[in-house]
């Protein structure tokens, strides 16, 4: 991902590498169809504005090309294009522990009530009813004002008192989900309905 047009004979392991896969792994979900490839990268980089596009590598011009979204997808290098003076930021898995563990009162507690109170007692994609989890969508170490920002990325202008405790950054999983939610190995995304995305995507590998 760049700030600028990326040179013509710039190589695809010049640039950040966001996702990858092999064909066969995300096939199941996409449709074969790149649009839904297009889809998944605004989700990870301009959820709100959509300002990127999608490119492929052309191995024989050694160039970058403009994908036509309706193309199956192929196994190729692809490139989230935001052009010009256009800047998204992206965030990295933190590998220290202890920094997000739960406690059993104050704000934390409620929030999981509040939660588990919204779904039902259920998870949100098994419909189990025993041994749930009340997943973070989005870390407590990123602190109140930071998850204020990334609503307002994702969803729109955030209301003034929202904070890190809100059931808006819980979702009830089983342990086996929460662990995978939890390592970025699954995420959700509403299309008609909420699905599972398996975030395997981008160097697609023949």
């Amino acid at each position: 991902m760049t700030t600028a047009d990326p040179p013509a004979a710039i190589a695809p392991s010049q640039l950040t590498r966001l996702l990858s896969g092999r064909l066969e792994d995300f096939t199941r979900y996409s449709g074969q169809r790149s649009h839904w490839l297009m889809d998944v990268a605004h989700d990870i980089c301009d959820p709100a504005e959509k300002r990127g596009t999608l490119k492929a590598w052309d191995a024989v011009q050694e160039t970058w090309r403009t994908v036509d979204l309706n193309n199956p997808l192929s196994a190729s290098r692809y490139l989230y294009d935001v052009g010009i003076g256009v800047t998204v930021s992206l965030s990295k898995i933190s590998l220290r522990t202890g920094m997000s563990v739960t406690d059993s009162s104050g704000s934390i507690s409620a929030m999981k009530e509040r939660v588990h109170g919204r779904d039902l007692g259920r998870c949100w994609v098994s419909g189990d009813i025993y041994e749930l989890t009340n997943s973070h969508v989005c870390p407590k170490r990123m602190g109140h004002h930071l998850f204020r920002t990334i609503y307002r990325t994702f969803v729109s202008p955030p209301p003034p008192a929202l904070s890190i405790n809100d059931e808006r950054c819980g979702i009830t999983l089983n342990p086996l989900l929460d662990r995978l939610f939890d390592k970025y190995e699954f995420g959700l995304r509403l299309v008609a309905q909420v699905s599972i995305s398996t975030f395997l995507i981008f160097v697609i590998d023949s």
